[in-house]
Order: C-alpha cells, then sequence, then structure tokens
C-alpha cells in the first residue's frame, strides 16, 4: 500500500450521477415556472447545459488528479483541481472504517470509504468493495500492530492476517465476535411512523407546497376544487381529510422504509455499527469510549404501548467529511442508535452495550408551590399580545390566544408534575418533559462538564432554584435544566458533583406515569 493508487474509473459514474442529483429541484423549480409557456426559454437550457458540463469537467480533473497510499503510521490522501492538496490521517487514531454505497454504487459494485478519526476524516468515492474491504483491513491490521508497539517498516508489503467478516461491511466486524444487537422489521418501520409524527410533518410539507405553488396551479383546478368544497357534505369533507392522511402516513412510510430498510445494529468489542438502507446503504461506527450521555424519548402514543426511542450523544471534534454526509443519523453529537424499543426490554440492551450505566429511574421534585412559575410569565404574553391583536389587527385573535393559554396550562402542570432526577454514586438521571414527550438522559458524574445553581431573588426567598447541567455533545456541548426545585435538591446535586469520591444515593423511584 505504500505505492499511489487510484480511485476506480468509475467514480466519474458515481460523480455524474451526483452531479445530475443537485441539478434535479432547480430544473423543477424552472419548470414550474414556465408551466402555461410553450417552452422553456432556450438560454435557460444552455445555461444548464454549460453549468453542467463545467463543473463535470472539474470532477473528470479532480479524479485524474486523486491518488492515496500509505506512508509509515499515516494515511494519505492527495487530491485537487488547480492545486495539488495532502490530506493525512494518523492510522494509529483511526476510529472507524465506514461505507456509504448509493443506488449507482450497488448497480457497479463499488463503494465509499468513510475513514474517520477525532480530528478529521478522509472520504473515498469510489472503489471496489475487494478494492475497499483490503484498504480497509489492511489499515485495522496496521492500527493492531502500532497498539502492541510493533515497529512497522514503510515498505511493508506482507499481506495482513487479520480476517474480517466480508458479508458484514466494512466496519470493525469480525467472524464469531461480531453480535447483533437490535434489528428493524418492515412491521417495526411501520409501528414506528404510526407511532411518530410522521402524518404531522408530512401534512405540514403538503400545505407549504399548496401555499409555495399556489400560483401555478391552473384557475380551471382551482375552480373545481372550489366548487366541490361547496357542494361537499360534511361526511365527503371528512372522508376526503382522512384519505389526505393516509395518503401522507402512506409516502411517509415509503420513504421511511428506504431510508431504514434493513435496519440493525452490531456490537463488536469496543464499537457499535449502525447499519441501513435500501437502495443507498450506510453504515456508521461509533466507539463506546466516546459515548457522553444516554437519551432516551417517548411521545405519548409511544408511553401508551410500552415503546420508547433511545438515542446516545457521543463527542468529537471531527467535521463532516463532505455535504452528502448523513445528518438523520447523527445531529450534532446526537445519534438515534434504537429507533423503535420495548421500554421492558431496553435495560438489558443498555447493560450489554454500556454495562457502567445503571440508569435509575427518576423521581419528581418540583413542589407543589412551583407549578405556576411554569406558566405566569408566558400566559401574561398571550393575554397581552392576543388583547392587543384583537383590538388592533383580528378581532378573533383572542379566541387563538385563550386555546394557546389552555395548553400552556396543561404543559405547565405536566412540568411540575415530571420533572425530576435520580443521584447515584456516579450517575446523574434528569427527567424533563417536553410537549408532546418526555425524555430522561442519563449521565455519568465524569462526563459532565459544569453544573450551575441558578437564583435570583424572587426564588430564594421562596428556596427554590434552577440547576443547569452542561455535557460534552459532538464539538460542542449541551445544556439540560431543572426547574424551579427545591432549594435543598439543588444543593444536594451541586455537593455531589463538586465532592470527590462516591456519593449516597438519591431520587430513584417507580417511573411517573402521566
Amino acid at each position: 500500500m505504500s505505492e499511489k493508487n487510484k480511485l476506480h474509473p468509475l467514480t466519474l459514474v458515481t460523480a455524474l450521477f451526483n452531479r445530475a442529483k443537485r441539478l434535479i429541484v432547480p430544473i423543477v423549480f424552472l419548470v414550474f415556472l414556465n408551466i402555461g409557456e410553450e417552452s422553456m426559454p432556450i438560454f435557460l437550457i444552455l445555461l444548464f447545459v454549460v453549468v453542467f458540463l463545467v463543473t463535470y469537467s472539474f470532477d473528470v480533473v479532480r479524479y485524474l488528479r486523486t491518488s492515496y497510499w500509505v506512508e509509515g503510521n499515516r494515511f494519505v490522501l492527495q487530491t485537487g483541481i488547480f492545486i495539488r492538496n495532502e490530506k493525512d490521517v494518523q492510522i494509529s487514531r483511526i476510529q472507524s472504517i465506514d461505507y456509504q454505497e448509493s443506488i449507482v454504487h450497488r448497480v457497479f459494485h463499488l463503494t465509499k470509504l468513510e475513514i474517520k478519526t477525532p480530528g478529521k476524516g478522509i472520504s473515498l468515492d469510489a472503489l471496489s468493495k475487494a478494492q475497499a474491504l483490503q484498504l480497509a483491513d489492511y489499515l485495522h491490521h496496521l492500527k493492531d500492530r502500532l497498539k502492541s508497539t510493533v515497529e512497522i517498516e514503510e515498505d511493508e508489503e506482507e499481506a495482513p492476517s487479520a480476517s474480517m467478516d466480508q458479508h458484514s461491511g466494512f466496519s470493525l466486524q469480525q467472524a464469531g465476535v461480531t453480535k447483533e444487537l437490535y434489528a428493524m422489521s418492515l412491521i417495526d418501520i411501520v409501528k414506528m411512523n404510526a407511532m411518530g409524527d410522521v402524518i404531522l410533518k408530512g401534512f405540514l410539507v403538503v400545505v407549504g407546497g399548496i401555499n409555495i405553488f399556489a400560483e401555478l396551479i391552473p384557475e380551471a383546478w382551482v375552480a373545481r376544487i372550489s366548487a366541490l368544497a361547496t357542494s361537499a357534505t360534511w361526511t365527503m369533507l371528512t372522508v376526503l381529510v382522512i384519505g389526505v392522511f393516509l395518503i401522507v402516513y402512506i409516502i411517509g412510510t415509503l420513504f421511511s422504509v428506504i431510508r431504514n430498510f434493513e435496519y440493525k445494529v452490531e456490537l463488536t468489542k469496543d464499537y457499535i455499527t449502525i447499519e441501513k438502507g435500501l437502495f443507498e446503504v450506510k453504515s456508521q461506527t461509533i466507539a463506546l469510549k466516546n459515548v457522553q450521555s444516554l437519551r432516551e424519548q417517548r411521545n405519548w402514543i409511544q408511553q401508551l404501548f410500552g415503546y420508547t426511542s433511545f438515542y446516545i450523544g457521543i463527542t468529537s471534534d471531527e467535521k463532516e467529511i463532505n455535504s452528502d454526509a448523513s445528518k438523520e443519523v447523527q445531529e450534532k453529537g446526537q445519534i438515534l442508535l434504537l429507533p423503535l424499543v420495548k421500554k421492558k426490554e431496553l435495560a438489558a440492551m443498555i447493560q450489554e452495550i454500556l454495562p457502567a450505566y445503571r440508569c435509575d429511574p427518576a423521581q419528581a421534585v418540583v413542589p407543589i408551590r412551583s407549578w405556576r412559575r411554569f406558566v405566569q410569565f408566558p400566559l401574561l404574553f398571550l393575554v397581552v399580545a392576543s388583547i392587543g391583536i384583537s383590538l388592533f389587527v383580528w378581532q378573533l385573535a383572542w379566541i387563538i390566544g385563550g386555546i394557546l393559554s389552555v395548553f400552556y396550562l396543561f404543559y405547565g402542570y405536566r412540568r411540575y408534575r415530571k420533572t425530576g432526577y435520580a443521584l447515584s454514586p456516579n450517575e446523574l438521571t434528569l427527567e424533563l418533559p417536553k410537549w408532546f414527550s418526555t425524555e430522561t438522559i442519563y449521565l455519568r458524574k465524569e462526563r459532565i462538564l459544569q453544573m450551575t445553581v441558578k437564583q435570583q431573588y424572587f426564588l430564594k426567598r421562596s428556596q427554590l432554584g434552577k440547576l443547569e447541567v452542561a455535557s460534552a455533545l459532538g464539538d460542542s456541548a449541551q445544556e439540560k435544566q431543572l426547574s424551579f426545585i427545591e432549594e435543598k435538591d439543588c444543593q444536594r446535586l451541586y455537593d455531589w458533583f463538586v465532592e470527590e469520591g462516591e456519593a449516597g444515593e438519591y431520587g430513584t423511584a417507580k417511573e411517573n406515569q402521566f
């Protein structure tokens, strides 16, 4: 591997596909703008052709000037269009080697390799599967030898003795060692969408699309729809609304099946690997040592049927390798590990993956005298705003203000009932309600960056306080707050954080149901 290697020639095909994909949205937009016209202006067609050819020519030059090789303890990638740039990573610091396959990759039996370290990453698009597997195997082999302090000479050409499990991708899977922890069937994906917010999101997208392209809809269609709506009975309108929601749900579920097809989570020694996808297959490997927090989130429907979603928070200063990096799997260090899992099965899975975590259920701690503090200022703002708008802009604004006030009263009551914590010698559990869900965060003491107690005059007089907890997440930090809890609880948590060694347990109790 010390000699320079080139990417597969079919990289030019994958680049052509990616370039064409980026032009789909502007082309569709211009087609909508020219509905009713006899033809699209010729200069627009020529403009698209010129832009496409120029940008694709850059891809061709980049392919011709790209090469990679191993040099000592470094993996080097050389590329550039006008200026050659060299990017390298230390092999000993490689965290994972993942792969990604678009539909074009799969048709031509190619793969895109992503070599990730804590500081930066290198992406190789595209390699043959045999070439990618050989490179991943070789790099893992070198890394293992470096860890065992065996000197590697620069002209080393000996084939690696380690054997990868070739049917399991290019990450860290090994035959006889890798264990499948979780898998989603098609039924699970359908249930996940039924219990999630796919219908609401889809409906908002439809409404937004209608508003954006309303002027492009032919007037004859608008007149016909208006006539049908005027003559329709309530029964017909109800059936129509239900039909629209069903169509939105089916479309959303179809996209979810394509995105999460054969979703599975595997454990190999100190690493977790997520693999999924139908047309575009993706893998992501997470080092367990980088896990900073655990988060469980369940909405009302999930809670009713005994399900939950489970996330892990990781830390890394790694920037995205390219603009096509998957944002649904990782968003600012938050990774959705188990999209839908039975609540009663979650504890056993966590113990197998991260046995250091206890994941104690939280106990509600907000005193009854605090509940008004969750709603008083938002309600005051809503009342003043709705009265002002009703007087000067729209007379019926007070109705919307009243509805929002009722919702906020209910939300404030939920926060009063559900906000809580549990404390064990080395772990803190926080339970925080949201509008339509509840999140539970589990933090190890050594992973907490900062703990701050906040008290203004009125809170101090009422012997209440706010406690803010910060922990690492991605390349920054996340902050969670326990609001309007007893002053003594603030003091207990702060003392636990600043004390050396282990503290006593507090706040473990059976989970509240609301």
